[in-house]
């Protein structure tokens, strides 16, 4: 049991990761909602764009982030993923994102990750942070079912900053 356990949890990170597509933002976003996208780079799961969507509220900022769509190869039980998502901020420090959140998700279904949540203050910007090459910082770092993955975001977030 415990082999099944683990080659589905590569397996779930993989897909999860894994250079598919993402799905793009749904056709209405609720007012005070931005939606940026970025590709990160996920080592041995590929490389993939996320959808990122952001909101504040009395200086603790909220982000989603989405993958395409039927990327669950399994069931996934809700609460299984966490995850810290590391912004650049314009001054140069890091604002970090982080939370254990997703609903259940049934296989061959698009896997939302989040509310994570972080501090965040009025005018900050935000944008994808991409670390010094060889300095071991990771953009994204994750936990699925027991599996833990990292990513590296290799473009700047489009359409640009989120603006809080």
């Amino acid at each position: 049991m415990r082999k099944k356990l683990t080659a589905t949890s590569v397996a779930t990170a993989a897909l999860l990761l894994g250079g598919l597509a993402v799905a793009g933002p749904a056709a209405a976003t609720p007012a005070g909602v931005q939606v940026v996208s970025a590709r990160y780079d996920c080592g041995p799961f590929g490389v993939t764009d996320l959808t990122i969507e952001a909101t504040a509220d009395n200086g603790v900022g909220s982000v989603r982030f989405s993958t395409g769509a039927g990327l669950a190869p399994a069931d996934i039980p809700a609460g299984s993923i966490s995850a810290t998502l590391r912004l650049r901020k314009a001054d140069g420090g890091v604002a970090s994102f982080s939370g254990t959140a997703n609903a259940a998700t049934p296989a061959g279904q698009p896997v939302v990750v989040g509310p994570l949540t972080g501090p965040v203050a009025a005018g900050d910007r935000l944008d994808s942070y991409l670390p010094a090459a060889g300095s071991g910082d990771t953009s994204l770092s994750l936990n699925v079912l027991g599996t833990a993955n990292t990513c590296t975001a290799v473009t700047a977030q489009t359409p640009g900053p989120l603006v809080f």
